[in-house]
């Protein structure tokens, strides 16, 4: 089956979520101009604004089968765009602050003791995580090491934002309760889940 000649949003769709190629080309030839100014928009680099658009779309045509489900196409992908920008910004922004730490923190040695520490603390992290459903340690892996929003989360497991905050935020709790009890300060403890896995 062939793309529609001309774009017929809900036909073009339709193919897509029956795996056509050409019709998800049609799709992104519709789109590219004006996401591309939006991500660059935000990206404020070219050659980063593309890389982001294109991991984008690529996980638009992953997750096609639900497209169909879709009402307002146009508003989803851009809503979903911004989205993905913003999470992207916000990844960017945690790995300069953490460069920054790291390059005024680059003459100090831990001790062998703190090293101790640290490896304690991340194994009383992994532990405490293991003690959860899988799809909590999914979820929070997903937020902490990759760094993806609520909605991308939501998209990625085919679940409600308003669940994948749910069962972050009893991720987060059962850690601090499980940290707290093993005797870690209030202020580790918000750091490690924060930061750590």
């Amino acid at each position: 089956m062939t793309a529609p000649s001309s774009y017929h949003e809900k036909e073009i769709i339709l193919l897509i979520t029956q795996g056509n190629e050409q019709a998800f080309e049609a799709l992104y030839r519709h789109y590219r101009n004006r996401t591309y100014t939006l991500a660059l928009t935000y990206m404020n680099d070219p050659a980063l604004a593309e890389d982001v658009l294109q991991e984008f779309f690529l996980k638009i045509w992953k997750v096609r089968q639900t497209l169909e489900k879709i009402d307002r196409f146009e508003q989803y992908l851009f809503t979903a765009l911004r989205n993905r920008l913003i999470s992207e910004l916000r990844k960017n922004d945690r790995q300069q602050k953490i460069k920054a730490y790291l390059s005024r923190e680059n003459a100090w040695q831990p001790t062998a003791e703190q090293m101790t520490e640290s490896r304690e603390l991340h194994n009383a992290i992994r532990n405490a995580l293991q003690q959860l459903p899988e799809k909590q340690q999914t979820i929070y892996r997903l937020s902490r090491e990759e760094g993806l929003n609520h909605e991308e989360i939501a998209l990625k497991l085919q679940l409600s934002p308003r669940t994948i905050s749910n069962l972050l935020s009893l991720t987060l709790n059962h850690l601090r309760t499980v940290l707290r009890a093993q005797g870690y300060l209030p202020g580790t403890v918000v750091a490690a889940t924060l930061f750590f896995y």
